[in-house]
């Protein structure tokens, strides 16, 4: 009997296999929300940001209209101060910036969630605070944390340092990382670097002099975001990240040291944060300086404190400063009212991010001088965006759409077609563009919904949108796509099996 050998190529079967997946993947292409950006007017977008939360940093303390007092009534010295004044100069300066609660926690919930009210199981609420927003725009977020460091904020992070002990005399730096869905991954060189400096820490604060103990726990975190920057802009300059920073011994010292060891570690970390801000300014990052709260003092000498009844109704305690840099950030002092929870969604307008954290009830501080607005579609369609009666933009297939750079202030009409011909509840809507916006429209049958984040507080429509839109089911016009995940998925499996079956005879 004649025996036949056939002689398998691994090289072809996986040539073929290939070929065959790119043919499904073409019949059956995967459903993916896109997002067009027309850039109505020129805008200059940060490549990220940096956000220093100095811990404890009372605004009557540094701001040259403000003055300090003590609860009895008695002026208090201000910190003396050469760079935070100069960088105020370059930036946008919120005079009256309010801390609805004045204790740690309270203070970062609030500012990453842009909610009054925000706790830290608050924060970890899904879509509830910045970082979740940032994570779905491609972002990396990054921090270097003293204090501030709840389990909520520190889960939100893909990779952070932190103090194990919050202390100055027993300080434990640790890195620590989690899991969050995005493309991008956490650079194994950044992690090495974050490692040895959480190595270095200790050697800040080995002074037998408590005011240089003081001033080295702060500079350790200075020096540590610094190195997170440098490496980010020679190994990762494509990448958009978001390192939050926060130092602690401005705080503690205002705990143990009095209102005069407050002001000296104040002005010592003045000296200290030029580099960090001058990083920022020359790599097109933006650079926010602000804090958790403030610090009151019952008299002249004597120690602070800023969470107790006594102390947190005080000015001292409330006011924090808040100073804003960026290429598109317009300078000078920003008067009015203002509170933390204002803080998540000025600083995602800074980005050019209209989303919101799902909860955030703040307002955007407008600091750039333009609005930017996004159209949400239930599927891919055409945008028509009209000011005066003539049309600015009309971009087309696509069914998330940002128009950057509109003049705030005025009225938009916005007309919607879908490329399908599925109908909508209504296909136009006008909006007032005070601050950055997003507009939803929904399927005909579902109430079609508007999120407007201003000044002048517009209410949210909640109603929900429909998923498939008219007339679709998940058997309808999406079973296309769900065969093709099956297809594309039985070649994947088959290939393998074959590929490791012909393997193992060589």
């Amino acid at each position: 009997m004649m025996s036949v050998t056939r002689n398998f190529n691994p090289f072809l079967i996986l040539v073929l296999l290939t070929a065959a997946l790119l043919i499904f993947s073409v019949v059956f292409p995967a459903p993916a929300s896109a997002l067009t950006e027309i850039e109505v007017n020129p805008v200059d977008t940060p490549d990220g940001a940096v956000v220093l939360i100095v811990d404890g940093l009372s605004a009557p303390f540094i701001y040259p209209e403000l003055t300090p007092h003590a609860l009895d009534g008695a002026p208090l010295e201000k910190a003396r101060l050469e760079n935070i004044p100069e960088i105020g100069k370059n930036s946008a300066r919120i005079l009256k910036f309010r801390a609805p609660q004045t204790f740690t926690e309270g203070g970062h919930s609030v500012l990453v969630t842009g909610n009054p009210g925000a706790d830290s199981e608050f924060v970890s609420f899904k879509d509830a605070n910045i970082f979740d927003v940032l994570h779905k725009e491609g972002y990396l977020c990054i921090a270097v944390m003293e204090k501030g460091d709840s389990w909520s904020i520190c889960a939100e992070q893909d990779a952070l340092l932190r103090d194990e002990n919050n202390s100055i005399k027993n300080m434990e730096i640790v890195l620590e990382q989690y899991d969050h869905p995005r493309d991008s991954q956490m650079p194994s060189g950044l992690l090495q670097l974050m490692e040895d400096e959480a190595d270095r820490a200790p050697e800040y604060v080995t002074s037998k002099e408590t005011g240089e103990r003081y001033s080295g726990y702060n500079r350790w975190g200075i020096e540590a975001a610094c190195a997170v920057v440098e490496y980010m802009v020679k190994n990762r300059p494509e990448q958009k990240y978001l390192l939050t920073v926060n130092v602690g011994a401005i705080d503690m010292s205002g705990h143990y040291r009095d209102n005069y060891g407050y002001i000296d570690c104040i002005e010592t970390l003045d000296s200290e944060l030029l580099t960090l801000y001058k990083l920022c300014e020359k790599n097109n990052l933006a650079f926010v300086l602000t804090a958790d709260h403030g610090m009151a003092f019952s008299a002249d000498g004597s120690k602070g404190g800023h969470q107790s009844e006594k102390y947190s109704v005080s000015d001292e305690a409330q006011l924090v400063p808040l100073i804003v840099y960026s290429q598109d950030v317009e300078s000078g002092v920003v008067r009015g009212e203002f509170g933390q929870e204002d803080f998540a969604p000025t600083l995602l307008g800074i980005l050019d991010i209209p989303d919101r954290p799902r909860f955030a009830q703040g307002e955007q501080i407008l600091l750039t001088g333009h609005a930017n607005l996004k159209v949400k579609l239930p599927e891919k369609g055409s945008v028509e965006l009209m000011k005066d009666g003539e049309v600015i933009s009309s971009p087309a297939n696509d069914d998330q759409f940002i128009f950057l750079g509109l003049e705030p202030d005025n009225s938009y009409t916005v007309t919607v077609i879908l490329d399908s011909g599925n109908s909508l509840e209504e296909k136009e809507k006008e909006v007032f563009l005070k601050t950055d916006s997003v507009i939803e429209f929904g399927s005909k049958g579902t109430e079609a919904k508007e999120s407007e984040s201003s000044l002048a507080g517009a209410k949210e429509e909640t109603s929900s949108a429909g998923v498939f839109g008219e007339g679709n089911s998940v058997f309808g016009s999406n079973s296309k796509h769900l065969i093709g995940y099956f297809l594309i998925g039985a070649i994947n499996l088959t290939g393998f099996f074959i590929i490791m079956k012909v393997l193992k005879k060589y």
